[in-house]
């Protein structure tokens, strides 16, 4: 490495100072280029870590150097496993075993459990796949429950939004957490157990907790006849009159073109949840490998083979060729060369968001290489301010200014990691920090938000006062869990 400097805790130098100042200049020049050029944030992440080198005073031929290594240290730990977690979701999702598993859930709780199940299911569904797949398998069991309650589905949904949305930012192999796992060099297994035990009861406040008081406040409007006559049974995507003549020309097409005797039986639940488990399972062993076992005995090391993220996810994902391929719902022919096709496909939705870290990868090369990230660390703590609030405000505050949460974890983990071991903190907490400040304050510069508003028939002001305070809801209250674990830990 060209520089790597360590963080200096005494008085900030006039170079420190200017380090400083280009660190937040870039972080500037981000916040433009996304949010005002509208530039795609892959470009705007790489053109601001080569301006960073360049105005830092960086060689200019170390600059690329220094930004193609961040490239590779990152993609070398991540690209492998985001791909064989997308294929492991394509599978859940294809076999139906995700919307069995729902199914499942929701018919096995009663009127009051039901908030606690799609708690649940938003954490297990969530689990191997991304928040937008997982809220369009779930969204038909949260609009029957709906119906079933005569309540608004928004409301109804809230518990299974915060469940998709806590482990999208805190667990891994999401790609923004497994991003600031491998930044950070945390432990796989401690994050996600402890980035559970943080994310339940914040989940649990901002979704059955929240939920109940909005659902309260709902039904004293209803009660005081402040809602439209019929309003409230509007069911969730109700079709309009094109989209009626659409299914009626679908169906007179089935009648003549039968495929239903092509179909197979859908996965049922205790396949799904297995899938979803096994990675869970084999990873948390290889954390906890010499608990278990002899440091250096066979058995030891078979452990932690098997509890690498790449391996495990192999496993599981092999394991459910075999167990969900055959369920894969599809009127073409099944076989190997359709499970192929399927596996070929799942990596196309995660191909812009790899690009995307790999970009960020390479800031952190430039912020590392340059000194500017010890520089504005050095100067975070000699102002006293606490290594997990500065990871969760420097995420929030990307998260308002750009709108996506890969990316604010991206850019704090990225100006964090170099000298995270300077903080005397675990960098798993640092994980669930930063994860829990980027989901704050989803509004309008958000793709989640308008996801959510067009998906649940909403108004701006109902999106805001709705999906924007459960996500704010959500990542006060997992700073505040992530700081009482960080107490309970020493």
């Amino acid at each position: 490495m060209w520089n790597n400097l360590p963080v200096d805790l005494h008085a900030a130098s006039s170079h420190d100072l200017f380090l400083v100042a280009c660190a937040a200049g870039t972080v500037l020049l981000l916040l433009i280029l996304i949010a005002k050029v509208r530039l795609h944030p892959a470009l705007a992440l790489t053109v601001a870590a080569l301006g960073l080198g360049v105005a830092s005073g960086m060689p200019l031929v170390q600059v690329p150097l220094s930004f193609t290594a961040g490239v590779g240290n990152l993609m070398g730990h991540i690209a492998i496993v985001l791909g064989l977690g997308a294929v492991l979701g394509r599978l859940l999702a294809s076999s139906g075993g995700a919307t069995a598993l729902g199914r499942a859930l929701v018919d096995s709780c009663g009127t009051r459990g039901l908030p606690w199940a799609l708690l649940v299911l938003g954490i297990l569904v969530g689990m191997p796949v991304f928040f937008e797949v997982g809220l369009v398998l779930m969204l038909p069991i949260v609009a029957a429950a709906a119906q079933r309650s005569g309540r608004p589905p928004i409301l109804v949904g809230m518990p299974l939004l915060a469940g998709l949305s806590i482990v999208h930012g805190v667990l891994p192999p999401h790609p923004a957490a497994m991003l600031a796992v491998t930044q950070y060099h945390a432990d796989l297994g401690r994050t996600m157990l402890w980035g559970l035990a943080a994310g339940l009861p914040a989940a649990a406040l901002a979704g059955p907790g929240l939920g109940w008081v909005m659902m309260r406040r709902w039904d004293r409007r209803k009660a005081k006849g402040a809602l439209a006559s019929g309003e409230e049974e509007t069911p969730l995507f109700a079709p309009t009159l094109a989209e009626d003549r659409q299914m009626d020309e679908q169906a007179k097409e089935a009648d003549l073109f039968p495929k239903a005797a092509d179909l197979r039986a859908p996965a049922g639940p205790i396949r799904a949840a297995s899938a979803i488990l096994l990675p869970v399972a084999l990873i948390f062993l290889g954390s906890w490998a010499d608990a278990l076992a002899t440091p250096g005995h066979l058995v030891n090391q078979i452990l932690h083979f098997v509890g690498s993220a790449d391996v495990a996810l192999l496993i599981a994902v092999l394991v459910a060729l075999i167990t969900l391929g055959r369920h894969v719902q599809t009127g073409q022919h099944h076989g190997r060369e359709l499970l192929r096709k399927l596996t070929g496909e799942a990596f196309e939705p995660i191909a812009g968001v790899l690009v995307i870290l790999a970009a960020a990868g390479g800031l952190s090369g430039i912020l590392r290489d340059s000194g500017a990230a010890q520089a504005t660390v050095g100067l975070a703590l000699g102002a006293h301010m606490p290594p997990l609030v500065l990871a969760w405000l420097l995420a929030a505050v990307v998260r308002v200014s750009v709108g996506s949460a890969t990316v604010a974890t991206a850019v704090a983990s990225g100006i964090l990691a170099p000298v995270a071991l300077h903080f005397g903190v675990r960098p798993e907490l640092l994980v669930l920090a930063t994860g829990t400040g980027s989901l704050i304050l989803s509004h309008v510069n958000d793709p989640g938000f308008w996801l959510i508003q067009s998906f649940f028939k909403l108004e701006l002001k109902e999106t805001l006062s709705t999906w924007t305070v459960l996500e704010t809801v959500l990542s006060v209250a997992g700073l505040g869990m992530t700081l009482l674990l960080a107490m309970a830990l020493r």
